[in-house]
């Protein structure tokens, strides 16, 4: 366990190790200049009560066109970055890299976020944030959801989109770069 030191107190942060990131996702990080080679995926309590403190009251959540979040879906994040309809790469919020993540389910569509931590002490993929849609998110609606908070720059990111297994790069290939008008595709 980690221990941090929070106004003055030190409390106990809980991790969870979700898995090593696929090759794909390590090939196409790369070819965007994001060294995440032997990093894990890993949430915390941190951002679980996070999560649901922001996106799990059903009476919010609805007045803002989403589904609340619950304990259930944490289990899902395990697929998600395995199995993503899309995933952006190349991001960066507030000028550190970030990925981003977006996956149909029976009970709505995820978006899940990680902050790519790469320092001397820590290299891994920390779960930031997740909320749930109750709609379809296509490439363009997830491009638009991401850049709206004007914090994160998408100039250099790439939009992947993993087809069929999401262990083998062979399969995940670019399907837009998001700069670039709707319908055109990037090199």
């Amino acid at each position: 366990m980690e221990e941090k030191e929070r106004q003055g107190k030190i409390r106990h942060l809980k991790k969870w190790s979700i898995g090593k990131a696929s090759r794909w996702l390590v090939s196409h990080a790369n070819e965007a200049g994001i060294d995440i080679d032997g990093f894990e995926h890993e949430i915390t309590d941190y951002f679980k009560n996070h999560v649901l403190k922001e996106h799990g009251n059903s009476k919010k959540e609805k007045a803002k066109g989403q589904i609340a979040i619950n304990e259930n879906d944490f289990e899902k994040i395990s697929d998600i970055v395995e199995n993503p309809d899309h995933v952006m790469i190349g991001a960066k919020r507030d000028g550190k890299d970030v990925l981003y993540y977006v996956k149909k389910m029976t009970d709505g569509t995820i978006l899940y976020v990680e902050n790519v931590i790469n320092n001397e002490d820590n290299k891994r993929l920390l779960g930031k944030t997740m909320f749930k849609r109750g709609k379809d998110v296509n490439k363009d609606k997830f491009k638009n959801i991401i850049s709206m908070n004007n914090r994160t720059d998408i100039s250099k990111a790439k939009i992947v989109n993993p087809v069929g297994t999401g262990s083998n790069p062979s399969y995940a290939k670019v399907v837009a770069n998001p700069t670039q008008p709707s319908g055109q595709l990037s090199d």
